[in-house]
């Protein structure tokens, strides 16, 4: 053997690694990432977002939510309120008390009926802003975990 072999095979070795490594799959195999929905592009999140508007209005008029949808509707007969999640066809669960999702403040009370967006749901959350002031809503998307876990609790009831 030539003198200059023992010197060659770690230099081949060197540069011969990357390419095995690279060739290598270590662990689980990687599985592609789901597209996280929008809120501003999801057709879902905006129609809870045109029923934002009328629940702040029967809010404000009545000081209370309303009992069913029905009820939001009578204030623009005119123009409906898509009640229904274009996505799954389902309709929208309406819970006019709310739920208190563990680690959220305000409480859930309009939602998906199925976790159609990327087994996630597109719902409405109230609140009262700090010192008395009006209700607050937003659009949020949950995990399904967060919807139905036995921490997620109806909110206490105020009179009607």
């Amino acid at each position: 053997m030539p003198p200059s072999c023992p010197k060659a095979a770690p230099r081949l070795f060197w540069a011969i690694l990357p390419a095995l490594l690279a060739g290598c799959q270590m662990g689980e195999p990687s599985v592609p990432e789901v597209q996280r929905p929008s809120v501003k592009t999801d057709p879902c999140a905006e129609q809870l977002h045109d029923v934002c508007g009328p629940l702040l209005l029967y809010h404000s008029t009545h000081q209370r939510l309303p009992k069913t949808l029905e009820q939001l509707q009578a204030l623009s007969p005119t123009e409906p309120l898509h009640l229904t999640c274009p996505q799954s066809d389902q309709p929208y669960i309406y819970a006019p008390h709310g739920l208190q999702l563990p680690g959220r403040s305000g409480r859930l009370v309009l939602y998906d009926g199925q976790p159609s967006h990327s087994g996630m749901r597109w719902g409405i959350i109230v609140g009262n802003a700090e010192n008395g002031g009006p209700l607050t809503t937003r659009v949020v998307l949950l995990p399904e975990e967060s919807v139905f876990t036995q921490d997620a609790q109806p909110a206490p009831q105020a009179g009607d």
